[in-house]
Order: C-alpha cells, then sequence, then structure tokens
C-alpha cells in the first residue's frame, strides 16, 4: 500500500475536519461512551495553526485523506520540546501502519530541530499504541467535559534527546 506523507495544506483543512470525528467514533468506540466521544470532540483545535506553522501532516492513500497528525514546539531556557497532537486515521486503515508512518516523520522532523522531548495527551484507545512507539505512561488525567461527564486522558512522553556516548567522542 503506497501511503504518502506529506505537509497539510489550508485546503486540506476541510478532509482533516471531516476525518476526526469518523476516526474518533470508530476507533475510541471500545474506550468511551458515544456522549463521552461526541462532546470530547469540543476540545480538537488548534489544527489550523499547525497547518499554518507546517506542523501538521497528513497521509494519502490514492489522493484521500487517511491519517494526520502533527506537533507544537516549546522552547525554555534549556531544552526545546514539542507537544505531539491531532493523530487520526481513517478506520478503515487502522492497524495499517499510517500512523505509525505518521508518528516517525514527526519525530525526524523534531529531531532536526533538536527536540529533546516529545509529549502527547493521548485518549485510552491511543496509549497501546503510543507505547508500542517508545512512549511511556506518566498520568491519567480526568477531563471534566461540557456535558458534564468525565474523559479519561494520557499524558506521556518519549525522551528523543541523543545523548553523547563515549564512542562519539573517540
Amino acid at each position: 500500500m503506497k501511503i504518502e506523507i506529506r505537509h497539510a495544506t489550508l485546503q486540506d483543512f476541510g478532509n482533516v475536519m471531516e476525518l476526526v470525528p469518523r476516526s474518533a467514533r470508530a476507533l475510541q468506540s471500545a474506550y468511551y461512551t458515544k456522549t463521552v466521544i461526541d462532546t470530547a470532540l469540543e476540545l480538537v483545535c488548534g489544527i489550523d495553526n499547525l497547518i499554518q506553522k507546517n506542523t501538521f501532516v497528513v497521509a494519502e492513500y490514492q489522493g484521500k485523506l487517511v491519517g494526520c497528525g502533527g506537533w507544537s514546539v516549546e522552547t525554555s531556557q534549556k531544552n526545546i520540546h514539542a507537544e505531539l497532537r491531532g493523530f487520526f486515521v481513517h478506520p478503515d486503515f487502522a492497524r495499517r501502519g499510517i500512523a505509525t508512518r505518521i508518528i516517525q516523520y514527526c519525530e525526524k522532523k523534531c529531531r532536526g530541530i533538536e527536540v529533546d522531548r516529545l509529549y502527547l495527551t493521548s485518549t485510552l484507545a491511543g496509549e497501546p499504541f503510543y507505547i508500542k512507539n517508545g512512549f511511556s505512561t506518566l498520568e491519567k488525567v480526568m477531563k471534566a467535559l461540557s456535558s458534564g461527564e468525565n474523559f479519561t486522558l494520557v499524558r506521556m512522553q518519549k525522551n528523543i534527546s541523543n545523548p553523547i556516548t563515549l564512542k562519539d567522542i573517540s
């Protein structure tokens, strides 16, 4: 299966925003109620800003958008961190390596700007995927939704800094 990963454009925004609820409703239904999923979709925001900053990518198969994800960068006095955001895969293309390709692409871009740590807030459905891709769970948190229900999320991180080894020095 030939999947193209490319930077999203503002012309992709509508298709991304159609993909998000389709993905969430299908792939998170084993973990959350329909009401929680529908209300939690209100939390998905800022994708247009990531597109404008050229830090959001889409995966295409035969011209059809089948996945997406991106990152935002935060700089402190000592470190550069990136938050992974907006990872969704079309349900018909789930578990075919698309999200893995997107996360690898994002990680490569982040390494290129000397990001030392990636972090994210995952759904329960996404937690096993992120663990498989080297992330560790920091904590589970409850987010109060406008419906009055709670949405369980998982804060995760992955160190991607390249420490200097003795081999590098010699």
